[in-house]
């Protein structure tokens, strides 16, 4: 069990985490903070009221089963509120947890609103029931969208405030988050890069002392949250979270030294929630009933109205009068939220990307798509002649040089200019704030890319290697892929991450790895794998001025021993349009990244045996072009698919079930996979990593295995 309010000590300070706002009476009554004028508190006070019943108004709702859920914000108003109550509305921008109900309410929500997202029904902040309610997001309020993976928007809030930093505004970014949160790397690696950048940003632990069950001393070695902050080189505040004025005036300190350019502070404000973690949870078996009563006896909005009344500020019948029109104000609300018409079951498949550049597989319905934009499909026949590295530094550079709001990030990226050289020159060119060294840490690195995304800039992340994504994989899958549909178009996150991919450079396990089908499969997200030259340039191109998350996909044997003509200019190769590399009659092949030089090397060599090969590069592995195979398995009657990735579940897989629900009776023959045997990666040995590779030759005996049955 955690402590009891007696036990918890707010009056004694440490070098690391200073603590502000305590009072000295036992139960916390006391003269208000002495820079908030009365109608300022009572006009808190009055947020406070608000919070509080409409959380009381959506709890009755799901005991009654008119609301499916609830995440009780109980005891927190307070710290939502206090602190909220410092910042600019309309002009900082905040990132919420999902029990802040006080925080939106604050920034200009209202109860109408809180209440559509607790019923989930279009229109609300929440995206029209896309997710879960308390996820909250609203773009003309300055509130940033967030998930249920905890701390997964604290990066998010790093990058806002970067984005700030290279504007050279004054806005503030302020985050919020439970202490739980602060186990996850994620909050690590954000206050690290913060601090590094003594950036403009707040963050606010809401302290409640519980994880759903698990208590603060099986969270943290440490009492106070607000300790960690003088590792990252910032300020760490401990404040009475039930004191309202005492968290504002934590706050506004805090919002202060942001926008004068003195760096982060961390906040933890110290409260408790009175209710279980959500409606499906029971803390009676967790915590003492006992220690939850010796809490209300602290009830910060008990606390506040003994303080106004004390004051002279509120009297009994004004506090009447006031609790009157708030529940009627409320009561309102919700008769309108019940009465709005719920979402139709054709929303659930709109919005997933911003730019959808194919119709929705799967979906009953079919929902308009922006068809790829023109664009070559063939190889360029004129231009410069580069090998595919570059290609992408020459196409970075000129992005950088046409669109101020182009920034790359990644580990040695700058002075370094990347550990293949794909962004050598360009930090002496454009600044340490448009090229950025980031700390070896790759969750952030991708979420503050999606930050600086939701801010506008069009950041270009990379990623050392491909084998490194996995570390980010939360901030991908869970962040990127789905932010334009769990508000269903109120954000968009137009940023890349590139990465070098691939085997054959003796680079073994955790460096040769091919992992397009695990992002192939996220809905949201856009893979492309160019493998030449022009296309690695022209992909990139397209890649960043999309409005949607692109995940580049750059084969590492095409970065010198692949050259090809580049065109001069905005040369562009459009997102989800396959190549028809070399026409042919007898058997398509289907391939992508270094194979497409592989099987069209096979395609020349049995062309001196009399067979004519087509060879398909995806270019693009989702969207996929599925159009191009078809047409061109039609055609030829036979289908090889040939990829460097694991035989099963690979890409090959989901071309091969395509071609055999919509083209099976064309086919004179079984379709056949030719991919890496099921092993982890390539490995180091040059004799082993020889076994497992797929050459020219190989290609060339399946091919003509299946041309000779």
């Amino acid at each position: 069990m955690t402590s009891s309010p007696v036990d918890i000590d707010l009056t004694i300070g440490t070098p690391s985490s200073r603590r502000v706002g305590a009072r000295s009476d036992p139960d916390g009554a006391g003269e208000p903070e002495p820079h908030l004028e009365g109608p300022a508190l009572v006009a808190m006070y009055r947020m406070m009221l608000t919070a509080r019943i409409l959380d009381e108004k959506i709890w009755h709702l799901t005991r009654s089963q008119k609301v499916p859920f609830a995440i009780p914000g109980k005891g927190q108003e307070a710290a939502q509120v206090g602190s909220a109550w410092a910042i600019a509305k309309g002009h900082d921008i905040v990132l919420p947890y999902y029990r802040d109900v006080g925080v939106v309410l604050t920034l200009g929500m209202t109860p109408y609103e809180v209440l559509l997202n607790a019923y989930a029904r279009p229109g609300d902040p929440n995206s029209g029931g896309r997710q879960m309610p308390y996820h909250w997001g609203c773009r003309r309020l300055g509130i940033i969208t967030g998930s249920s993976p905890i701390g997964t928007q604290i990066p998010h809030a790093a990058g806002l405030a970067m984005a700030s930093r290279i504007k050279g505004d004054d806005r503030v970014t302020v985050c919020y988050f439970g202490e739980a949160a602060s186990s996850k790397g994620d909050f690590h690696e954000a206050l690290s890069f913060a601090g590094i950048h003594r950036l403009p940003v707040v963050f606010v632990c809401e302290n409640n002392l519980y994880a759903i069950s698990v208590p603060m001393g099986l969270q943290s070695p440490v009492e106070d949250v607000a300790r960690r902050a003088a590792a990252y080189g910032f300020p760490g505040l401990v404040v009475d979270g039930n004191d309202a004025p005492a968290v504002f005036a934590a706050t506004q300190e805090a919002m202060s030294r942001a926008r004068h350019g003195e760096g982060p502070t961390l906040i933890e404000a110290k409260t408790y929630r009175l209710m279980p973690h959500t409606s499906d949870d029971n803390d009676r078996a967790y915590r003492t009933a006992e220690e939850v009563e010796q809490w209300r006896t602290r009830d910060p909005l008990l606390r506040l109205r003994r303080q106004l009344h004390d004051a002279g500020l509120l009297g009994q019948e004004d506090d009447a009068r006031l609790t009157a029109e708030v529940r009627a104000e409320v009561d309102e609300a919700a008769d309108r939220a019940a009465d709005t018409p719920e979402a139709t079951a054709e929303s659930a498949f709109t919005h997933v990307y911003a730019r959808p550049l194919r119709a929705i597989r799967g979906a009953p319905v079919t929902v308009g798509a922006e068809p790829p934009s023109p664009g070559s499909v063939s190889q360029p026949t004129e231009g410069i002649e580069r090998n595919g590295l570059e290609a992408v530094r020459e196409t970075l550079d000129q992005l950088m040089a046409a669109d101020d709001r182009v920034v790359t990030l990644g580990e040695d990226v700058g002075l370094l200019g990347g550990v293949f050289r794909a962004t050598a020159g360009l930090q002496a060119r454009y600044g340490c704030n448009r090229v950025i060294d980031t700390p070896l840490a790759e969750s952030s690195i991708v979420g503050i890319a999606i930050g600086m995304a939701l801010d506008g800039l069009r950041p270009v992340a990379e990623i050392q290697f491909a084998d490194f994504l996995h570390s980010a994989f939360d901030q991908i899958v869970s962040e990127a892929a789905k932010i334009h549909y769990r508000t269903a178009g109120d954000f968009s996150v137009p940023m890349v991450v590139r990465t070098p991919w691939g085997g054959g450079t003796r680079r073994a396990l955790y460096h040769s790895q091919a992992v397009e089908a695990f992002y192939g499969h996220v809905a949201g997200l856009k893979v492309v794998v160019p493998s030449t030259p022009a296309d690695m340039a022209g992909l990139l191109r397209s890649a960043v001025e999309d409005p949607d998350p692109v995940l580049v996909l750059e084969h590492k044997r095409v970065y010198r021993a692949v050259r090809g003509l580049v065109p001069e200019g905005d040369w562009r190769v459009p997102i989800g349009v396959a190549d028809v590399a070399r026409a042919g009659d007898d058997l398509t092949v289907v391939t992508y990244g270094i194979h497409r030089q592989l099987c069209l090397a096979a395609a020349e060599l049995l062309a001196g045996e009399g067979y004519s090969l087509e060879v398909v590069d995806l270019r693009t592995i989702s969207p996929l072009d599925r159009d191009t195979i078809l047409e061109s398995v039609v055609h030829t009657g036979r289908l090889l698919v040939v990829h460097e990735d694991n035989v099963t579940f690979g890409v090959g897989a989901e071309i091969a079930a395509i071609v055999a629900e919509e083209a099976f009776h064309d086919l004179d023959a079984p379709i056949r996979r030719l991919a890496m045997a099921d092993v982890p990666a390539m490995p180091y040995a040059l004799p082993m990593e020889q076994a497992m590779m797929i050459g020219e030759h190989e290609v060339a005996a399946a091919a003509r295995t299946m041309l000779r049955s």
